[in-house]
């Protein structure tokens, strides 16, 4: 799972240093709450953006549930903390979640003077390129139809929108996505 704010660059050259510290601490309790809440783990922070991962180190059968359980929870917890940060007349950004399953690699990587633990593979590339088409779909969350399948989703409360054939940046496969479209009459319109 990737998750990052929108705008992020354009609101850290006009913010102050302090507001900017102020709002990414709650953006980052917040998913981290979330994540921990249903067992995941957090791989790493990168600026505004969080890798989160669920089967780590131990893959289980309900990953693929927990993950999107974590997702739709966090986004509208994002969504939330957005609206109350506008009504306190604090600064709030969009977020974007994208979320895919798939076997990853966990190890430390060596790079000569930095070491770091981290996953990847096509799982953790797919993930980070859902999320990246939060912005042009204008959703608050985006999924691949393996999360669906796996999680066994069901939709019926909530507003996902189908769409095949996508084509993600860098990646020769097309894939069906879903997403969840971001409320005309929410704030988090923009």
């Amino acid at each position: 799972m990737f998750v990052d704010l929108r705008s992020f660059t354009r609101f850290s050259e006009a913010a102050a240093p302090e507001e900017i510290a102020e709002l990414l601490a709650e953006y980052r309790e917040l998913v981290t709450q979330a994540v921990f809440l249903r067992g995941g783990v957090v791989d790493k922070f990168i600026g505004d953006g969080v890798m989160a991962a669920f089967g780590q180190p131990r893959a289980a059968p309900d990953d693929a549930a927990r993950a999107l359980e974590c997702a739709v929870d966090l986004q509208r917890s994002l969504s939330k903390w957005k609206i109350d940060r506008l009504s306190d007349g604090r600064s709030a950004l969009d977020a974007g979640i994208g979320l895919h399953y798939g076997p990853v690699i966990g190890g430390i990587l060596a790079s000569g003077s930095h070491d770091e633990f981290t996953l990847f593979g096509d799982a953790v590339n797919v993930a980070e390129r859902l999320e990246r088409l939060s912005s042009p779909l204008r959703a608050s969350l985006v999924i691949s139809e393996t999360v669906a399948a796996r999680a066994r989703m069901n939709d019926s409360c909530l507003q996902w929108v189908w769409q095949d054939d996508v084509e993600l940046n860098g990646r020769s496969g097309k894939l069906r996505i879903a997403y969840l479209p971001r409320e005309s009459n929410d704030p988090l319109v923009g």
